[in-house]
């Protein structure tokens, strides 16, 4: 076919049969399931990449509205269980019983941090309009997309927590892209130290907004075009939301190019 999309590659006449090759010998990134508790209240269970789980769980605890502030977290512990392992925060009873009322009722796996949410109005929960910031200038964007092409790690997706010059200050990979940024999110809450910018080397979907405004990180920077719905909300909370299409062109769907006006 002439114009077919997919041509064949060279020398490409049939499969390499990897059936036989041990997994240990296989370039694919590790994912194992992540049970989250607060105290001894289950939350859920993350499919996600099996290192710095504590960062991953502070920030998806913030991000989900189980927490608000690092200080509600006394203290963070790790175990193993048969098939994967165990982060369990503790934390005040009362907080606790808060997040236990409204959490949700099945696991979130790594493909979309919005799974097992009941209704619309669980989803868009603490959203808001964010205070009027200037976008990452392109400059300081290209120095991003830089620093994520060295960064790139087969088979994972990034999240990069840049300055206002495109300087990295936080950098989170996980099999999941909600994953990573999460973690990016939980570096921010341990340090204090929050990015003027998150890059995320993945598609943009509704979930990827909800973290960066719920975290008040004022631009999100996605290679790929994001959803519709993804794009509204940002334009609805006022986030800086910016396509880089594999840095070909920058196109900013949302939010201010300069400096807005005092009113």
């Amino acid at each position: 076919m002439k114009d077919s999309l997919y041509q064949q590659a060279p020398g490409a006449a049939g499969y390499a049969d990897a059936r036989e090759v041990p997994l240990r010998e296989l370039d694919g990134p590790s994912e194992l399931p992540v049970s989250l508790a607060l105290n001894d209240t289950a939350m859920g269970t993350l499919l996600a990449s099996p290192e710095a789980l504590e960062p991953l769980a502070l920030g998806h605890a913030f991000t989900a509205g189980w927490i608000t502030r690092r200080d509600e977290v006394s203290a963070i512990h790790l175990s193993r269980l048969r098939h994967g392992l165990a982060v369990r925060l503790e934390v005040s009873d009362s907080l606790a019983r808060k997040a236990e009322s409204h959490q949700r009722r099945e696991s979130s796996v790594s493909s979309c941090g919005a799974c097992g949410v009941q209704d619309e109005v669980e989803l868009m929960a603490g959203l808001m309009r964010l205070p009027p910031r200037a976008a990452l200038a392109p400059d300081a964007l290209m120095r991003g997309l830089e620093r994520l092409e060295r960064a790139t790690r087969r088979g994972m997706h990034l999240a990069l927590g840049l300055d206002a010059e495109g300087g990295l200050i936080s950098q989170g990979a996980d099999i999941g892209r909600h994953n990573a940024l999460d973690r990016v999110i939980g570096m921010s809450l341990d340090s204090g130290v929050w990015p003027e910018a998150l890059l995320v080397s993945s598609r943009c979907s509704l979930e990827l907004v909800q973290k960066t405004i719920r975290a008040r990180i004022p631009t999100l920077i996605t290679l790929a075009v994001p959803s519709r719905l993804a794009v509204e909300t940002a334009r609805a909370c006022d986030l800086n939301l910016i396509c880089a299409h594999r840095g070909r062109r920058l196109e900013l769907l949302s939010g201010h190019a300069d400096r807005p006006r005092s009113s």
